[in-house]
């Protein structure tokens, strides 16, 4: 044993107490760092640029054409045709905003209008002759 301590068990040996009593066990709050300037505000958008001759405009018929003019050639490969036709494909048919059923209505219709002869008949009932501008609804 040591001089000077008495001999006990580790169990029975005195703790000084680290908070006194009522004392809040949080450490006290840091300070804040001084406050960061204002940001500048964000330059105003460009104008929209004038479309390009060709380049048509974003709508279903734009994704639409671009989809059925995609050719494997265009890919290094099957499995990058794959992903560049689901991303055409998710263009054009937006599953996002429309049912499963608009969307193979889209496709069925743009396939009936692809094997229909140019001249042949507007296939709805009581039908005139086919315009390749007009569209087919159910």
């Amino acid at each position: 044993h040591r001089a000077g301590l008495p001999e006990r068990p580790p169990e029975q040996l005195p703790v000084p107490p680290l908070w006194a009593p009522g004392e809040s066990m949080a450490a006290p709050p840091l300070p804040l760092p001084p406050p960061s300037p204002p940001l500048p505000p964000p330059p105003p958008p460009p104008p929209p640029s004038p479309p390009r001759e060709g380049s048509g405009s974003r709508g279903p018929e734009t994704f639409r054409q671009r989809f059925r003019r995609f050719r494997y050639r265009e890919a290094s490969g099957p499995r990058e045709a794959f992903r560049r036709l689901r991303e055409l494909s998710r263009q054009w048919l937006r599953p996002d905003v429309r049912t499963k059923e608009q969307m193979v209505e889209m496709v069925v219709q743009d396939q009936l209008l692809a094997i229909l002869p140019p001249d042949g008949p507007d296939p709805r009932p009581g039908g005139r002759a086919r315009r390749p501008d007009v569209r087919i609804t159910g």
